[in-house]
């Protein structure tokens, strides 16, 4: 199981949050050939990894998490309604969940990447927590 971090911010002005949980999808808006790498890392999300929306607050240096689901379907295909090509999510989690980057998570950090996997252990636990949590 891997833990995956997505932007949901097109363009740098389109919040896609809502579209991607009301398509049930997670996706990259940008063609396959404008991003090669962003396409392989797709590849390898697998049927029950975790994944997270994710932005990112330069300013006050905190990682916002705005929803967490399961991958169900790993198969990339384009999603219109998202603008872009993706994969199937189970949605678990909706909210605003800020964590502090410290210095030492903000070192060598991949946190303005449109998708990576997260290998950070305090926002790998606290995405299981949120995602594991009894809804209410």
């Amino acid at each position: 199981m891997a833990i995956y971090g997505i932007g949901a911010m097109y363009e740098g002005k389109y919040d896609m949050t809502q579209i991607f949980i009301d398509n049930k999808c997670a996706c990259i808006g940008w063609e396959p050939d404008d991003a090669p790498v962003l396409y392989s890392i797709l590849r390898k999300v697998k049927i029950g990894d975790f994944i997270y929306i994710k932005s990112i607050v330069i300013a006050s240096k905190e990682i916002r998490i705005k929803a967490i689901g399961v991958i169900v379907d790993y198969n990339i295909r384009e999603y219109k309604s998202c603008h872009g090509h993706g994969v199937g999510v189970k949605w678990l989690w909706t909210g605003d969940e800020r964590i502090h980057i410290t210095e030492k998570m903000y070192r060598n950090n991949v946190f303005n990447n449109t998708l990576y996997e997260e290998y950070n252990h305090d926002i790998q636990v606290r995405v299981l927590d949120l995602s594991l949590k009894p809804k209410k």
